[in-house]
């Protein structure tokens, strides 16, 4: 073992590391190495200490490398390259999508930005393109490339990687449509796409574009998606659509009757003949007056869901386009408060509006009106405007008549229509199952009711932090399909993270799955120029419990060698 010793020369200490041992049973000194003065010493530590980072950088990690893992997974690029070719020059048109998709779910910016956002993520490292490579001109332009026939061969081409990579439970497929308002003024012509419609964020001001999509029941992973013009009711865009839908189910498992589940504002009867002709099961809400007699049984025969707290229903055998069904009528106790509470507001302001109205045609007939002279069909339109709520035509019992050359309102509320719509209507929904799995009640309401899921995930892509879609930055229809394509793109790459997150053991939402990625950073020490270490170093910030779990479930090492 080594020790250190000093020897004095000429009255000044010198240092020595040296080893000893026994020689012929005498201790001697068999190796030493001279350390120098303790000036020497200290000098010799000073040089070898490590130098202070001049800097730190941090980069956007976490979620960039588990989605794109997950688009690693699925060769996302390669995919989409193979649809969309273009010559080796660049980033290819898949590394656009991708960087699109990426930054759609973790920070949604526009295109004039997302080069920034580019250099401030792993990308930069991993790709090795500079940042001028994304700028918003050479975006469009291979925004450009991309076709509705180019987005359909994409869309075909990942659900069977989908199922084959990450397992996929096709037993239920969940259809609904959404809109997006956007800014586009009324003098643009070159975006036919975007009409004037119902909004669903009440902004019927704006014109909009509509998104339908079908997704997977379990972790609500999209299958299929169809940007389509925003004046298109359901009721007409679903006719066209059931081929599609159709066909998507019989790829993802031609072995599996998958189940198609939709809302009653699809319902029509050429959408519902094509589906039966296909032999594609579905479960669907419909008209109450599609089957009157056993939607307004007595409440007496309706039992129990035991699944399902405050509901009750009633199970009957029917016919319908030709195909032999299950037929459930469901009541629930919060729907029926729901509805029962709008028709009670609506009662209020009918009456307070037909009092006005009968009121200022009384100043008529006594010669006090002023303005226009109304007439019968005037106040008959008026009426008819005042009673457009729904079931409110049918619960006042209305007539206007002239009577000394002006017209005269007659109105009375119809207590016993009130009491039938209370007894027989509110609360209850009709549901029908064709050709599907589903046998009784609590089977059919459970699968209906798991399309108000749909509904979370049209509230992820309205989510002002992930997964946004608004605004859009686009105003021809080819670029808002390619955006709508790229944004469908990474509520996949997402809910498929949040499929892996789950079956790890993780169990969190989509938008508190990105919160918790986009925690993660790269950290870059940067050294000085001309010091003696030999590179920078790169390490990841401190993760708590929950990101480590997910940063080994969702594999983001892989993804961060590049």
């Amino acid at each position: 073992m080594a020790t250190i010793i000093h020897k004095m020369k000429k009255g000044r200490p010198y240092y020595y590391a040296v080893e000893s041992a026994r020689v012929n049973g005498k201790p001697r000194i068999v190796w030493q190495k001279y350390l120098g003065t303790v000036d020497a010493i200290v000098g010799r530590l000073e040089q070898t200490r490590p130098e202070k980072p001049h800097e730190a950088v941090l980069f956007e990690a976490g979620g960039v490398a588990a989605l794109l893992r997950i688009a690693q997974r699925l060769d996302l690029a390669g995919v989409i390259d193979a649809a969309v070719p273009k010559r080796e020059q660049g980033p290819s048109v898949g590394r656009y999508m991708v960087l699109a998709a990426l930054n759609r779910a973790l920070a949604p910016c526009s295109k004039l930005g997302i080069g920034d956002w580019y250099e401030q993520t792993v990308l930069r490292r991993l790709w090795r393109f500079e940042k001028t490579a994304f700028t918003s001109q050479r975006f469009w332009d291979h925004m450009s490339m991309i076709s509705d026939e180019a987005v359909e061969a994409v869309q075909a081409a990942l659900a069977p990687r989908i199922r084959q990579e990450f397992g996929l439970d096709a037993e239920v497929l969940l259809y609904d449509t959404t809109n997006f308002f956007t800014f586009l003024s009324t003098a643009n012509d070159r975006c036919p796409l975007a009409k004037r419609g119902h909004n669903k964020a009440k902004r019927n001001d704006l014109r909009q574009v509509g998104l339908a999509l079908l997704v997977s029941r379990d972790f609500q992973i999209p299958l299929f998606h169809k940007v389509y013009e925003g004046n298109v009711p359901d009721v007409s865009l679903f006719p066209k659509l059931a081929p599609e839908l159709v066909a998507r189910h019989r790829q993802l498992d031609p072995q599996t009757r998958a189940t198609l589940v939709f809302d009653k504002g699809n319902v029509s009867e050429d959408a519902m003949e094509q589906l039966v002709l296909a032999g594609q099961p579905f479960v669907a809400a419909v008209p109450l007056d599609r089957l009157p007699e056993l939607a307004a049984a007595p409440f007496g025969k309706f039992h129990e869901v035991a699944r399902f707290p405050g509901t009750r229903a009633l199970t009957a055998q029917a016919q319908a386009w030709g195909a032999s069904c299950r037929a459930v009528v469901a009541y629930t106790e919060s729907f029926f408060t729901q509805q029962l509470a709008g028709v009670t507001h609506n009662l209020v302001k009918c009456q307070k509006k037909l009092l006005d109205l009968e009121k200022s045609l009384a100043k008529w007939r006594q010669g006090k009106g002023r303005g226009k002279k109304p007439t019968v069909r005037e106040v008959q339109t008026a009426v008819r405007g005042i009673l457009c709520a729904q079931f409110m035509t049918n619960l006042f019992d209305c007539s206007v008549a002239e009577e000394k050359g002006l017209p005269a309102l007659h109105y009375a509320l119809n207590h016993d229509k009130l009491d039938v719509l209370t007894r027989q209507r509110l609360g209850r929904t009709l549901l029908l199952s064709v050709g599907g799995t589903q046998d009784d009640a609590e089977q059919i309401i459970g699968t209906y009711r798991s399309l108000a899921q749909i509904e979370e995930v049209f509230k992820n892509m309205k989510n002002v932090d992930f997964l946004r879609w608004q605004p859009a930055y686009h105003w021809t229809s080819q670029k808002l399909k390619v955006h709508g394509f790229y944004c469908v793109l990474a509520l996949l790459l997402a809910t498929l993270a949040r499929k892996v997150a789950g079956q790890a053991g993780i169990d969190l939402t989509v938008p508190a799955l990105l919160e918790e990625l986009t925690a993660i950073r790269e950290v870059a020490l940067i050294y000085p120029k001309g010091t003696a270490q030999p590179r920078d170093h790169i390490t990841l910030s401190r993760m708590s419990s929950t990101q480590r779990k997910l940063a080994d479930a969702l594999d983001i090492a892989t993804a961060l060698k590049g």
